[in-house]
This record gives structure tokens, sequence and C-alpha cells, in this order.
């Protein structure tokens, strides 16, 4: 089998764990959410192995240019996206949670996303710091 056919079922695998877990999530089903779960844990390794040759998988004959100001672009993007995302669900979370005297049942989703909203900017943090010891 070669790496197209492997990459072309890679994505009809992923593929139907999004939709076992889309369906999961709209009837309610935890069971068809953890069955997308393990197909994708099961997954995992697979990708991990095939790791070397995931561009020739998934892009085809490796003819795809990408300059330095494509990359640029898409790195600069990438960064107001995670800024912008994390100031707005901070924010939310401080008016959830400044509100809770009138809206009590609102309040752990007013931590859950300031929690959310730490985490995600301490990974950050920590894969800036790897990234840059790295190159």
């Amino acid at each position: 089998m070669n790496l197209k056919q492997q990459g072309m079922i890679l994505k009809i695998v992923s593929a139907f764990a999004t939709g076992l877990w889309v369906a999961g999530l709209i009837i309610g089903s935890i069971y068809l959410v953890l069955l997308a779960i393990l197909i994708v844990i099961i997954e995992i390794p697979i990708i991990y192995l095939k790791k070397d040759n995931l561009k020739e998988m998934f892009q085809g004959d490796g003819n795809v240019v990408e300059d330095e100001r494509t990359q640029l672009i898409n790195e600069k993007a990438s960064s107001m996206t995670l800024g912008i995302f994390l100031a707005v669900i901070f924010y939310v979370g401080i008016i959830i949670l400044a509100l809770r005297d009138s809206f009590p049942e609102w309040t752990l989703t007013g931590y859950t996303l300031i929690g959310s909203a730490v985490s995600c900017l301490a990974i950050y943090m920590i894969s800036r710091v790897y990234y840059s010891q790295k190159y």
C-alpha cells in the first residue's frame, strides 16, 4: 500500500470519527462519543509511526510550493487569532463572575472559561519556550 492510499485511509477514519463524535453530541449518546475517542486513540500511534511521511501522504505529489511570506502570514494570523480568542474567553468569564449575584447558576461556567484561558495561555508559553530553545 503506497503513502497516498494510507493517507486516504487515515482521512476516511478521521472523518468517520468526527461524524461519530458529532452524531453522539447531537443525539446525546455518550457511547458514540466514547467510540470516536477510542478510534482517535487507536489512530494516534499509527500517525506517530508515519510522522516522517505525513507531508507526502496528505499533500499528494509534493508539488505544493509555500514560501516564507505565506508562512509568515499564517504565523501572524495564528498568533492574532489565539490572542483575540483568549482575551474574549477570559473577559467573558470575568463578566459572568461579576454577575454571579444575578446569575448564580453561571458561576461554574465563568470559572471554567477563565481556567481554560489560563490553561491555554500556559500551554502557549511552554510551547514558545520549548521551540525557542529548539530552534
